[in-house]
């Protein structure tokens, strides 16, 4: 037999799987294939949008706001620019660096960020904490969902870069934060041992919230100065605020070794760094491959055993067992492949409506990532199911048609 030959006879046997699949789905076995259809799809939903919460709720931990558009991060840990702290992968001379960008046209606003968990003590409640330290240039609005007007312009204690200016004390927490240490405005707080800061603002009025992160945002240079980060000026990123996209290139030369992300692609690149986020969405994927396979195994079986007669017909005219065979196969492919289109689409609704409850009754922001990729990544899964599916399946066919002529 030619090649030519081999690929007509199979895509013949794959039109011949794709009709009977749809001939059945449509009529003469509704029930049973629209089931097998229904378990890969809500598989499919579901793994689509535990894997959209898992990136979501990575993508949260960094400092990602509305009004923030670019962030510019070390480029690992080989740096070898006399900007970037040695010790660690961090930028050294962000005050001066930062004055330069704001100063870049299309510019609005940008910051520093360094973030470290400390614990900090309000009264007798005492919890490790992420606080933040930013520079408030009057434009940044909010960063790590906390709103930083409340502190005091342009770092007053960086001073000419000698660390000696006025120490303002200043926090705005979060709603967690505040939930967490009960502390409202005006409250004292000792952070790492430090004693002189002062609550100047609770997002939400200290409102308890599920899934948010305890978070306290104070001034650069008081936060470097507590972790003795202030020998080189260090700090993680920087946020930047732009409507203009031409700002980028500009931004790319800020340091010789970082890298600048949209606020997309930092989601993205969040949550392929995540230990989290690769739990979840493997978690996922296991139990939907499991799942979606047993289901297809158990109804599809039933629907060889119901169609064992057309199977003893194929065989009664002649036709081959791997004809036979290579027709249920398509069959269980296509069957699949339908699931998960339908499961794609499902899991894009489901991470959109579980944005909307969320947003209503938890936080002010999506807490799920989604993408059209999600909907390939859904039908690929689907159709690894179907091949999962497929020894058993087959196995079934050849002991329901008790041997076929080969």
């Amino acid at each position: 037999m030619t090649l030519r030959t081999a690929l007509a006879r199979w895509y013949g046997v794959a039109v011949v799987g794709m009709r009977r699949t749809l001939a059945r789905t449509t009529h003469t076995a509704r029930q049973r294939v629209r089931f097998s259809v229904l378990g890969v799809a809500v598989a499919i939903t579901l793994l689509l949008v535990v894997t959209g919460i898992g990136m979501g709720l990575t993508g949260g931990a960094t400092v990602q706001d509305d009004d923030v558009d670019y962030w510019i991060v070390p480029e690992g840990d080989g740096a070898s620019s006399p900007l970037i702290s040695t010790d660690a992968p961090q930028f050294g001379s962000v005050h001066d660096t930062a004055d330069t960008i704001r100063a870049t046209e299309g510019v609005d606003s940008a910051t520093p960020v360094l973030s470290q968990v400390l614990r900090v003590t309000a009264g007798n409640s005492s919890e490790y904490v992420l606080v933040v330290g930013v520079v408030n240039d009057g434009g940044i609005g909010q960063v790590s969902g906390v709103n930083v007007s409340a502190l005091t312009h342009h770092d007053p204690y960086y001073g000419d870069g000698e660390y000696d200016g006025e120490w303002t004390g200043e926090v705005a927490l979060s709603r967690s934060a505040g939930a967490t240490l009960n502390a409202a405005a005006g409250d004292s707080l000792s952070i790492s041992g430090n004693e002189s800061f002062t609550v100047t603002s609770v997002d939400g009025d200290g409102a308890r919230t599920v899934g948010d992160i305890p978070t306290a945002v104070i001034q650069l240079s008081e936060l470097q100065t507590l972790t003795g980060a202030t020998t080189h000026d260090s700090a993680d990123q920087f946020v930047v605020g732009t409507n203009d996209p031409g700002v980028r290139e500009e931004l790319e030369d800020v340091y010789p070794s970082s890298t600048v992300n949209s606020r997309s692609e930092m989601t993205a690149s969040q949550a392929m760094d995540s230990d989290l986020s690769v739990a979840l969405a493997l978690t996922a994927f296991v139990v939907a491959i499991s799942i979606g396979t047993l289901f297809v195994v158990t109804t599809m079986g039933l629907e060889l055993v119901a169609d064992r007669t057309q199977l003893a017909t194929m065989s009664a005219i002649g036709l081959s067992g791997r004809t036979q065979l290579g027709i249920v196969g398509v069959q269980i492919l296509a069957t699949t492949a339908i699931g998960g289109v339908i499961g794609a689409l499902g899991g894009l609704a489901g991470i959109r409506l579980t944005n909307v409850i969320a947003m209503r009754t938890l936080t002010s922001e999506p807490i799920a990532f989604s993408h059209p990729v999600f909907v390939l990544y859904g039908v690929a899964v689907a159709v690894l199911i179907g091949i999962c599916s497929l020894p058993v399946l087959l196995l079934v066919t050849r002991r329901v048609t008790g041997g076929v002529p080969q």
